[in-house]
């Protein structure tokens, strides 16, 4: 007999929440290698910018200040990385500027799941160093329509 090798709806969202959190560790631990790696180079912060629309969304832009020190974006760490179906997250040599990209993404989805679709949203993710802190300033797009109906008599003007 034929192995049946599809998972129920309950295994599945049992796999997708173990995923979830090492997604969530994943991010804490690239977050605090971010930050020692920016902390020893003397960054004090950086300003990541993001745009999305129309179901397509990326990381635009990543300024670090002093703006001498942008070569950090090219030192290579370990960050730690998770894909489906895994639950456990694995040590990956990346340039830094994956990392930062990584949690970026990661703010975004936890935050504004589908940021990049639609109409999309834009904005910057600020890492201050100093604070140990990552700041999401989040501007979302969307069409607003309003609608109004006037009607006349044959009698009488609009208004009267």
């Amino acid at each position: 007999m034929p192995e049946n090798n599809e998972i129920s709806p309950i295994d599945y969202a049992l796999r997708w929440q173990r995923h979830e959190a090492a997604q969530r560790q994943a991010s804490a631990q690239n977050r605090r290698i971010v930050f020692k790696t920016l902390s020893l180079r003397a960054v004090t912060d950086v300003r990541v910018s993001f745009n999305g629309e129309g179901d397509s969304g990326q990381i635009e832009d990543i300024a670090v200040t002093p703006e001498a020190r942008a070569d950090v974006l090219d030192a290579e760490i370990t960050m730690i990385t998770t894909s489906w179906p895994n639950s456990e997250g694995a040590p990956e040599r990346r340039p830094l500027r994956d990392a930062l990209e990584n949690v970026c993404y990661d703010a975004l989805s936890q935050t504004h799941g589908g940021w990049e679709n639609n109409d999309g949203a834009y904005g910057d993710i600020v890492f201050d160093v100093d604070q140990r802190t990552v700041t999401l300033e989040f501007n979302e797009r969307y069409m607003s329509t309003e609608y109004y109906e006037h009607r006349w008599t044959e009698e009488a003007d609009y208004g009267a």
